[in-house]
C-alpha cells in the first residue's frame, strides 16, 4: 500500500516536471516532428533492410509521423512563435508535413519526399557510383 502511494507520487512528480519542460519550449512538438521525419527518411534509405522490413518500418513511421504532424498543426504556440525554425517549417509545408502534403496530392509520404527532393528513377539509374 505504502509502496503504491510512493510510486504514484513519483509518477505524478515526473509527469509534472515533463509538462513544465514542454511549456518552456514552444518548439517542442516541431522538434519531435523533425526527429520522426528524419527517422522515416532514414528507414527509406536503409540499405541493410530487405524490402519487406523497410516497408513495415515505413508504414509504422508514417502513422507516427501523421500523429506528430497533427500535433504540430494544432499547436498554437508555433503560430505565435517568431522562431526561424517554425517559419521555415510552415514555408516548406510539402517537406515538413510529408504525410498530410502527400495525402493532399494522393501520394505516400515517401513518394512526397522523393518528389520534393527531385529524385526519380531516371535520375537514380543515370547516376554513377564513386568517390568524391
Amino acid at each position: 500500500m505504502k509502496k503504491s502511494i510512493v510510486n504514484t507520487l513519483a509518477l505524478s512528480l515526473l509527469c509534472a516536471c515533463s509538462f513544465s519542460v514542454l511549456a518552456k519550449d514552444p518548439l517542442f512538438t516541431l522538434k519531435n516532428l523533425e526527429r520522426e521525419r528524419a527517422a522515416l527518411i532514414n528507414d527509406l534509405l536503409d540499405t541493410e533492410a530487405d524490402a519487406q522490413q523497410r516497408l513495415s518500418k515505413i508504414k509504422l513511421k508514417q502513422r507516427q509521423l501523421s500523429d506528430m504532424e497533427r500535433m504540430v498543426l494544432r499547436d498554437e504556440r508555433l503560430v505565435q512563435s517568431n522562431s526561424r525554425l517554425a517559419q521555415k517549417a510552415f514555408e516548406n509545408y510539402d517537406l515538413t508535413f510529408l504525410v498530410h502534403a502527400g495525402a493532399e496530392q494522393k501520394k505516400s509520404a515517401t513518394e512526397q519526399w522523393l518528389n520534393q527532393v527531385r529524385l526519380t528513377n531516371k535520375r537514380i539509374l543515370s547516376s554513377k557510383a564513386g568517390f568524391r
